[in-house]
């Protein structure tokens, strides 16, 4: 119930607030910087992060609020709610801030920093990951290709984690239907090496979204890491 309700207040602690105050101490109209703001609120069959289960393949529910500047900068928070994960952390929140560019003729470029944070976890599993990608659109195709890196930390066995990854979303023209599929290998060191992949759609009408994706890896068909369906049912704005 402590992680429901936080991931629900999420949007509203993080979102900045419409007055200040005046040396007098009255609320004034704070002024416009030209920042916009974008989120949602996304209730998942199952939470997977890179192929395994971070839910216990239990429902999840999770929230999203970024925060974005004219010039390109943006910061912000993911909250996802887990189950038997991370020394018995009761949500993941994942915080983020970084650079945005369009380089032109349908490529842009993104650069930035993630920092997992695991409340009510009783081990120490809050950790530091860089990460960079391009992607291209062309017509009613968009591609990524990525990288995110975290060097040596104890929270993730003091073993460098690299990860690449790629993405591709193809609209349907005069359609709500978005096909979208994706890869990524992921490097711990010691800890092994292994790859996810997955595919899908998503159905958008107005602010609801309504996805469905498989999700898959190459690792042993264990509960958690084994190929499941994944439904999702949001609310953007």
């Amino acid at each position: 119930m402590k992680a429901l309700a936080f991931l629900l207040a999420l949007p509203l602690l993080l979102a900045p607030p419409a007055f200040a105050q005046s040396d007098e101490g009255e609320e004034v109209a704070a002024p416009d910087k030209g920042l916009s703001i974008s989120g949602d609120v996304i209730l998942l069959s199952d939470y997977r992060f890179r192929g395994i289960s971070r839910s216990d393949e239990d429902p999840a529910l999770q929230a999203q609020l970024t925060i974005s500047s004219p010039g390109g900068f943006y910061g912000g928070a993911r909250g996802t709610s887990l189950h038997r994960f991370a020394s018995r952390a009761e949500a993941e929140v994942d915080l983020y801030a970084g650079y945005g560019a369009n380089l032109g003729l349908g490529t842009a470029v993104d650069v930035g920093m993630l920092y997992y944070v695991f409340p009510g976890g009783s081990g120490g599993a809050d950790h530091f990951e860089p990460y960079a990608s391009v992607s291209h659109t062309l017509g009613p195709v968009e591609a990524t290709l990525g990288a995110k890196y975290a060097w040596a930390q104890d929270a993730i066995g003091g073993e460098d984690r690299l990860y690449l990854f790629g993405e591709v979303e193809a609209g349907i023209p005069a359609t709500p239907l978005t096909l979208i599929a994706g890869a990524g290998r992921q490097d711990a060191g010691a800890f092994g090496r292994y790859w996810n992949w997955s595919f899908g759609a998503r159905y958008d009408f107005g602010p609801l979204e309504a996805g469905l994706r498989y999700v898959d890896t190459d690792l042993a068909p264990l509960p958690g890491q084994d190929a499941g369906l994944v439904l999702s049912l949001g609310f953007s704005f």
